[in-house]
Protein backbone atom coordinates (compact mmCIF):
# COMPACT_ATOMS: atom_id res chain seq x y z
CA UNK A 1 0.00 0.00 0.00
CA UNK A 2 1.27 3.48 -1.16
CA UNK A 3 2.39 5.87 1.58
CA UNK A 4 0.11 8.44 0.05
CA UNK A 5 -3.02 6.19 0.39
CA UNK A 6 -2.46 6.15 4.05
CA UNK A 7 -1.98 9.16 4.67
CA UNK A 8 -4.85 10.42 3.01
CA UNK A 9 -6.63 8.12 5.03
CA UNK A 10 -5.49 8.79 8.07
CA UNK A 11 -5.97 12.32 7.62
CA UNK A 12 -10.31 11.48 7.89
CA UNK A 13 -9.99 8.53 9.78
CA UNK A 14 -8.71 8.36 13.26
CA UNK A 15 -9.58 4.96 14.74
CA UNK A 16 -8.50 6.37 17.92
CA UNK A 17 -11.61 8.34 18.16
CA UNK A 18 -14.12 5.24 18.45
CA UNK A 19 -15.58 5.74 21.75
CA UNK A 20 -14.27 2.89 24.12
CA UNK A 21 -17.95 2.08 24.47
CA UNK A 22 -18.37 1.29 20.64
CA UNK A 23 -18.82 -2.39 19.51
CA UNK A 24 -20.72 -2.31 16.23
CA UNK A 25 -19.47 -0.77 12.85
CA UNK A 26 -21.94 0.11 10.23
CA UNK A 27 -20.10 1.71 6.47
CA UNK A 28 -22.82 4.20 4.87
CA UNK A 29 -21.69 5.21 1.50
CA UNK A 30 -23.53 7.46 -0.12
CA UNK A 31 -24.90 10.01 2.35
CA UNK A 32 -26.65 12.94 0.42
CA UNK A 33 -27.21 15.68 2.77
CA UNK A 34 -28.41 14.26 6.05
CA UNK A 35 -27.51 10.24 6.27
CA UNK A 36 -31.02 9.32 6.68
CA UNK A 37 -29.96 5.44 6.83
CA UNK A 38 -27.82 6.26 9.45
CA UNK A 39 -29.97 7.86 11.66
CA UNK A 40 -31.92 5.06 11.48
CA UNK A 41 -29.18 2.72 12.94
CA UNK A 42 -28.29 5.42 15.84
CA UNK A 43 -32.08 5.07 16.84
CA UNK A 44 -31.63 1.56 17.23
CA UNK A 45 -27.70 1.03 18.99
CA UNK A 46 -27.32 4.66 20.32
CA UNK A 47 -23.54 4.86 21.73
CA UNK A 48 -22.56 1.41 20.65
CA UNK A 49 -22.48 1.92 17.46
CA UNK A 50 -19.57 4.15 14.83
CA UNK A 51 -20.63 4.40 11.75
CA UNK A 52 -18.11 5.58 8.51
CA UNK A 53 -20.01 7.63 6.09
CA UNK A 54 -18.73 7.99 2.38
CA UNK A 55 -19.80 11.98 0.51
CA UNK A 56 -17.71 12.84 -1.96
CA UNK A 57 -20.38 15.97 -2.71
CA UNK A 58 -19.06 19.32 -1.83
CA UNK A 59 -22.70 20.64 -1.29
CA UNK A 60 -23.90 17.77 0.65
CA UNK A 61 -20.57 17.88 2.69
CA UNK A 62 -20.88 21.36 3.58
CA UNK A 63 -24.69 20.53 5.22
CA UNK A 64 -23.38 17.68 6.96
CA UNK A 65 -20.72 19.96 8.75
CA UNK A 66 -22.97 22.52 9.74
CA UNK A 67 -25.22 20.19 11.97
CA UNK A 68 -28.83 20.80 12.62
CA UNK A 69 -29.37 19.65 9.21
CA UNK A 70 -33.16 20.36 7.70
CA UNK A 71 -35.43 17.84 5.59
CA UNK A 72 -35.16 19.47 2.18
CA UNK A 73 -38.28 17.25 0.74
CA UNK A 74 -41.51 15.12 2.57
CA UNK A 75 -39.94 12.37 0.92
CA UNK A 76 -36.40 12.29 2.19
CA UNK A 77 -35.88 10.79 6.09
CA UNK A 78 -35.17 11.96 9.30
CA UNK A 79 -31.57 13.74 8.75
CA UNK A 80 -28.72 12.38 11.10
CA UNK A 81 -29.11 14.15 15.05
CA UNK A 82 -26.01 16.40 15.82
CA UNK A 83 -25.54 14.12 19.17
CA UNK A 84 -24.42 11.27 17.10
CA UNK A 85 -23.12 12.93 13.80
CA UNK A 86 -20.26 14.83 16.32
CA UNK A 87 -19.82 12.23 18.13
CA UNK A 88 -20.16 8.70 16.71
CA UNK A 89 -19.54 9.04 12.95
CA UNK A 90 -16.74 9.54 10.87
CA UNK A 91 -17.47 11.69 7.23
CA UNK A 92 -15.15 10.39 4.59
CA UNK A 93 -14.88 12.99 1.85
CA UNK A 94 -14.14 10.64 -0.88
CA UNK A 95 -15.90 8.96 -3.47
CA UNK A 96 -15.13 4.76 -3.66
CA UNK A 97 -14.66 2.81 -7.11
CA UNK A 98 -13.06 0.46 -8.31
CA UNK A 99 -9.60 1.42 -8.67
CA UNK A 100 -6.07 0.24 -8.08
CA UNK A 101 -4.65 3.69 -6.66
CA UNK A 102 -5.69 7.15 -5.37
CA UNK A 103 -7.26 8.52 -7.98
CA UNK A 104 -9.47 11.55 -9.10
CA UNK A 105 -12.74 11.84 -11.24
CA UNK A 106 -15.44 14.24 -12.79
CA UNK A 107 -18.45 14.57 -10.32
CA UNK A 108 -21.73 15.67 -11.34
CA UNK A 109 -23.25 18.08 -9.18
CA UNK A 110 -26.98 17.85 -9.09
CA UNK A 111 -29.78 20.93 -9.49
CA UNK A 112 -32.77 19.41 -8.10
CA UNK A 113 -31.60 16.60 -5.60
CA UNK A 114 -28.31 16.79 -4.28
CA UNK A 115 -28.62 12.66 -2.86
CA UNK A 116 -28.63 11.88 -7.25
CA UNK A 117 -25.25 13.56 -7.54
CA UNK A 118 -22.63 10.83 -9.16
CA UNK A 119 -19.56 9.88 -10.69
CA UNK A 120 -21.62 8.88 -14.11
CA UNK A 121 -23.12 11.50 -16.16
CA UNK A 122 -27.08 11.54 -15.60
CA UNK A 123 -29.64 11.62 -17.74
CA UNK A 124 -31.24 14.88 -17.55
CA UNK A 125 -34.65 13.98 -19.21
CA UNK A 126 -35.08 11.90 -16.31
CA UNK A 127 -32.98 13.45 -13.06
CA UNK A 128 -32.65 17.34 -14.20
CA UNK A 129 -30.14 19.68 -15.06
CA UNK A 130 -26.39 19.26 -14.02
CA UNK A 131 -25.33 22.03 -11.43
CA UNK A 132 -22.27 21.87 -11.45
CA UNK A 133 -19.12 19.45 -12.74
CA UNK A 134 -16.14 19.23 -10.60
CA UNK A 135 -13.66 17.25 -9.67
CA UNK A 136 -13.41 14.60 -6.43
CA UNK A 137 -10.67 12.76 -5.39
CA UNK A 138 -11.75 8.54 -5.66
CA UNK A 139 -10.39 5.56 -3.42
CA UNK A 140 -11.48 1.95 -3.37
CA UNK A 141 -13.28 0.44 -0.40
CA UNK A 142 -10.29 -1.69 0.20
CA UNK A 143 -8.30 0.99 1.41
CA UNK A 144 -10.33 2.00 3.96
CA UNK A 145 -9.68 -1.58 4.98
CA UNK A 146 -6.55 -1.58 4.75
CA UNK A 147 -6.21 0.34 7.90
CA UNK A 148 -9.34 -0.91 9.85
CA UNK A 149 -8.33 -1.74 13.64
CA UNK A 150 -9.62 -5.84 12.89
CA UNK A 151 -8.34 -6.61 16.40
CA UNK A 152 -10.77 -4.35 18.00
CA UNK A 153 -13.78 -5.08 15.49
CA UNK A 154 -13.35 -8.75 13.89
CA UNK A 155 -15.69 -7.84 11.03
CA UNK A 156 -18.34 -4.66 9.54
CA UNK A 157 -22.27 -5.29 10.70
CA UNK A 158 -23.53 -3.56 7.20
CA UNK A 159 -22.50 -1.68 4.68
CA UNK A 160 -25.49 0.37 2.76
CA UNK A 161 -24.26 1.67 -0.57
CA UNK A 162 -26.26 3.83 -2.67
CA UNK A 163 -23.75 5.16 -5.27
CA UNK A 164 -25.79 6.38 -8.05
CA UNK A 165 -24.47 4.06 -10.48
CA UNK A 166 -21.14 2.92 -8.86
CA UNK A 167 -22.47 -0.22 -6.46
CA UNK A 168 -21.03 -2.90 -8.21
CA UNK A 169 -17.92 -1.02 -8.96
CA UNK A 170 -17.80 -0.36 -4.97
CA UNK A 171 -18.30 -4.02 -4.16
CA UNK A 172 -15.60 -5.22 -6.76
CA UNK A 173 -12.97 -2.53 -5.21
CA UNK A 174 -13.27 -3.87 -1.69
CA UNK A 175 -10.52 -7.04 -2.57
CA UNK A 176 -10.67 -9.91 -0.07
CA UNK A 177 -12.54 -8.29 2.75
CA UNK A 178 -16.20 -8.81 2.06
CA UNK A 179 -15.85 -12.43 2.20
CA UNK A 180 -13.98 -12.68 5.54
CA UNK A 181 -15.21 -9.35 7.35
CA UNK A 182 -18.71 -8.46 6.54
CA UNK A 183 -22.22 -9.54 7.96
CA UNK A 184 -24.93 -7.69 5.86
CA UNK A 185 -24.79 -5.87 2.42
CA UNK A 186 -27.61 -3.33 0.98
CA UNK A 187 -26.45 -1.89 -2.57
CA UNK A 188 -29.05 -0.35 -5.13
CA UNK A 189 -28.86 -1.84 -8.73
CA UNK A 190 -29.30 1.36 -10.45
CA UNK A 191 -28.66 1.04 -14.33
CA UNK A 192 -30.72 3.36 -16.29
CA UNK A 193 -30.54 7.00 -14.99
CA UNK A 194 -26.92 7.68 -15.91
CA UNK A 195 -24.66 6.65 -18.34
CA UNK A 196 -22.12 3.69 -18.74
CA UNK A 197 -23.32 2.16 -15.53
CA UNK A 198 -24.87 -0.96 -17.63
CA UNK A 199 -22.68 -2.92 -15.60
CA UNK A 200 -24.51 -1.72 -12.52
CA UNK A 201 -27.26 -4.62 -12.21
CA UNK A 202 -28.19 -6.79 -9.95
CA UNK A 203 -27.40 -10.45 -12.19
CA UNK A 204 -23.81 -8.50 -11.96
CA UNK A 205 -24.60 -8.14 -8.02
CA UNK A 206 -25.64 -11.30 -7.40
CA UNK A 207 -23.18 -13.34 -9.37
CA UNK A 208 -20.26 -11.36 -7.42
CA UNK A 209 -21.45 -11.76 -4.46
CA UNK A 210 -22.56 -15.17 -4.26
CA UNK A 211 -18.53 -16.07 -4.92
CA UNK A 212 -18.24 -14.38 -2.03
CA UNK A 213 -19.90 -16.44 -0.20
CA UNK A 214 -23.13 -14.56 0.60
CA UNK A 215 -27.08 -15.19 -0.40
CA UNK A 216 -29.36 -12.77 -0.72
CA UNK A 217 -32.82 -12.31 1.56
CA UNK A 218 -35.48 -10.50 1.73
CA UNK A 219 -35.34 -8.67 4.69
CA UNK A 220 -38.51 -6.45 6.40
CA UNK A 221 -36.08 -3.15 6.90
CA UNK A 222 -34.65 -3.06 3.34
CA UNK A 223 -36.13 -2.12 0.03
CA UNK A 224 -32.98 -2.49 -2.12
CA UNK A 225 -30.96 -6.15 -3.02
CA UNK A 226 -29.82 -7.13 0.78
CA UNK A 227 -27.23 -9.98 1.14
CA UNK A 228 -26.01 -12.04 4.43
CA UNK A 229 -22.60 -13.08 4.52
CA UNK A 230 -23.22 -17.53 5.27
CA UNK A 231 -20.23 -17.44 7.26
CA UNK A 232 -21.69 -15.11 9.58
CA UNK A 233 -25.44 -16.55 9.46
CA UNK A 234 -25.31 -16.81 13.35
CA UNK A 235 -25.38 -12.94 13.69
CA UNK A 236 -28.53 -13.19 10.97
CA UNK A 237 -30.92 -11.84 14.07
CA UNK A 238 -28.44 -10.15 16.35
CA UNK A 239 -27.51 -7.43 13.89
CA UNK A 240 -29.91 -4.33 13.03
CA UNK A 241 -30.11 -2.79 9.29
CA UNK A 242 -32.49 -0.75 7.90
CA UNK A 243 -32.62 0.92 4.69
CA UNK A 244 -35.37 2.61 2.50
CA UNK A 245 -35.49 5.27 -0.07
Amino acid sequence: MSYIIITFMQKYINLSKIPSCVYKIKIDIGLSYGAPQSQKWFEHDKEALYVFGFEPNPECLQILHTGNIQKKHSNHGTPIENQYLFNNYCIVPVALNHVESETSMLFYEMQDDCGTSSLHKPNERILGSVKKITTVPVFSLKHFFDIFDWDRFPYIEYIKIDAQGSDYNILLSAGEYLKERVVYITAEPECVQYENCENNNINNMKHFLQSQGFIELRHPNTSDPTFINKKYMHLKDDIYIYQQG
